[in-house]
């Protein structure tokens, strides 16, 4: 059925153009397209402490390491073709090559198929949202990122914490999706997301109740960006809003809460002047506890709000940034009171030559819960040093 559906899609899209434009894609698709290589790698030393008494599945950490080698890389192939109409045709693979824990079980990130033309750009296959791509968030230069930060790979998120890890909406991850992405028309531009609600990284079965292998966390969503950027001379304005909706897949998986659709709102500014960047963006969930409680083991999502701030400078090889995140989210173990996580960080990057560059991160988390249970709290400080190579 989806082999038929993105058919359709193509031949829709392609109606407003001439007829001679038909006549010439068997001759444009005479020689194969040629798959070229991108990517990047980054290895960096880390240390971190914190809380012994933290429970992760069941266990306290105890005496974790405090230090620790640790490293990311993706491969990307990407390849795309021209029509004589001026409608281009692309492809992207991303392979993982790193030893990212979250990734580790993982051969293929993102993969899709991309069409430009003059109304815009369709994206289909396994990405992530337009609210993921195009919203705007607070300047940063880190590596282990400030949204969804791999610290949390070293400063351990405790059990049962509700917190959202981002000011962007992330439940429906890297699944399969179909996106449309408007042309820029004034420094506006918009996108959607359509979600069917494929278990992540595409793992699709033919039961497409539960797939096999795993929940299918939401039956349906649509994700919805709009992002302004403009150069005002003495200062450039980037702006985003965005909305979300998911619709819970409780009763197919057991559980008979009350279903109602999950909510999320957005929006970002930054404002870039000289050397210097500062910004910030705010994120809302709305949804029932008890689909909060049932999401919790799967992803980090709770019903309440996120955001963050941050400035940066740069002046030619060296950038810095000072960042904070904040997540208040309603606890599903203490009935009327907030889970907090909070992170404090400064980065800095220093470019040594093009696709090379040294960097630094000094980072504050603090996971504080709404439990008086000494188990379902952490904090301490993490750093990270180490070098990107992007090709």
């Amino acid at each position: 059925m989806k082999k038929y559906f993105l058919s359709g899609l193509f031949l829709t899209t392609a109606l407003p153009f001439t007829a001679a434009a038909q006549t010439t894609t068997i001759e444009a698709f005479d020689q194969p397209i040629e798959l070229q290589l991108g990517g990047f790698m980054s290895w960096y030393g880390t240390y971190a402490d914190q809380k012994k008494t933290t429970l992760k599945s069941g266990v306290p950490v105890g005496d974790y390491n405090n230090f620790d080698i640790m490293g990311d890389a993706e491969i990307y192939f990407s390849g795309s073709t021209t029509l004589r109409n001026g409608v281009k045709i692309g492809a992207i693979v991303q392979l993982e090559a790193g030893t990212d824990s979250d990734t580790s079980d993982q051969t293929i990130d993102e993969t899709y198929m991309t069409l430009d033309s003059k109304i815009g750009r369709i994206i289909a296959g396994n990405v992530k949202n337009v609210s993921n791509q195009m919203s705007v968030t607070a300047p940063t230069v880190s590596t282990l990122g400030v949204q969804e930060t791999d610290f949390r790979r070293v400063v351990v998120v405790p059990e049962e914490f509700a917190y959202n890890k981002a000011t962007y909406a992330l439940l429906d991850d890297i699944s399969t999706k179909l996106s449309y992405i408007t042309p820029t028309v004034s420094g506006f531009t918009a996108g959607i997301s359509l979600m069917p609600g494929n278990k992540k990284k595409g793992k699709d079965a033919d039961d497409l109740l539960i797939p096999s292998g795993g929940i299918k966390l939401f039956k349906y969503g649509a994700d919805a960006t709009a992002l302004f950027q403009h150069d005002f001379g003495s200062f450039d304005v980037e702006a985003s809003a965005s909305y979300t909706f998911y619709k819970p897949n409780l009763h197919a998986n057991n559980n008979f809460a009350d279903e109602k659709n999950i909510h999320e709102y957005g929006a970002g500014l930054n404002i870039h002047f000289g050397n210097w960047s500062v910004g910030g963006s705010y994120h809302y969930t709305n949804m029932s506890r008890e689909t909060a409680e049932w999401l919790n083991p799967y992803a980090n999502v709770a019903k309440g709000v996120s955001w963050d701030a941050g400035i940066e400078f740069s002046a030619g090889p060296f950038a810095a940034s000072a960042n904070v995140f904040q997540s208040r989210a309603d606890s599903i173990t203490v009935n009327g009171k907030k889970d907090i996580f909070s992170l404090y960080q400064l980065s800095g990057q220093y470019k040594i030559l093009a696709g090379v560059s040294l960097f630094v991160d000094l980072a504050y988390l603090d996971f504080k819960s709404a439990s008086d249970i000494r188990g379902s709290s952490n904090k301490g400080p993490a750093a990270a040093i180490g070098m990107n190579l992007n090709f």
